[in-house]
């Protein structure tokens, strides 16, 4: 496609024609994946980020200014769903670091005794999570208990992807304030951050 010729396509046929995004995404679906790629360094992810593009793209494509750099426009939307997921990845990390922390606080030895030690530890973890109040205690249970992902708790609770990163990330830092608080836990805490 020759510079202008989407700028002609969207003028000519409005933003709303079919033809314009297909014309959007045969045009540019491979450099917006390579991009993503490259930034991402994941197939899967820089798949999902593409797709995510064209629909963000397909949306927000009455705002486009005709005559300004379609191409740079568009991938500066990929860009940003790129910088997106690799937030994401830096929360799961966190979120994930801290959830071995909090199960990691009782010893992993082989017998009886450990393993009373562990079931305890676990439902003092629990009752800690339950003293959440809803919103919070609904995200950490969908997120550790059934292991969603953030984009399946978004569905299941009806809110945004960020509204979750937020209360998980509240979440987490409560449950961190309560855990060092408790005794039992004190001295286990300071060996093991997440």
């Amino acid at each position: 496609m020759i510079r202008g010729d989407m700028d002609r396509l969207i003028s000519n046929n409005g933003v709303n024609d079919p033809a314009v995004m297909e014309a959007m995404v045969v045009e540019y679906g491979a450099p917006v994946y390579r991009l993503a790629l490259s930034i991402l360094r994941d197939p899967a992810d820089a798949q999902d980020a593409a797709q995510d593009t064209f629909m963000q793209a397909a949306a927000a494509l009455h705002r486009y200014q005709v005559g300004t750099n379609f191409k740079a426009w568009l991938l500066k939307i990929a860009v940003n769903n790129c910088r997106m997921i690799l937030r994401k990845r830096a929360a799961r990390r966190t979120l994930q670091r801290a959830w071995e922390s909090l199960t990691n606080l009782a010893p992993r030895q082989p017998g009886t005794e450990a393993q009373v030690m562990l079931d305890e530890t676990r439902d003092e973890l629990w009752s800690i999570v339950d003293s959440l109040d809803e919103k919070h205690r609904l995200v950490v249970v969908l997120r550790l208990a059934h292991e969603l992902k953030v984009r399946e708790i978004s569905l299941v609770l009806g809110v945004n992807e960020k509204t979750v990163y937020t209360r998980l990330y509240d979440a987490f830092a409560r449950l961190r304030v309560q855990i060092r608080m408790r005794p039992e836990f004190e001295h286990q805490w300071d060996e093991v951050q997440p």
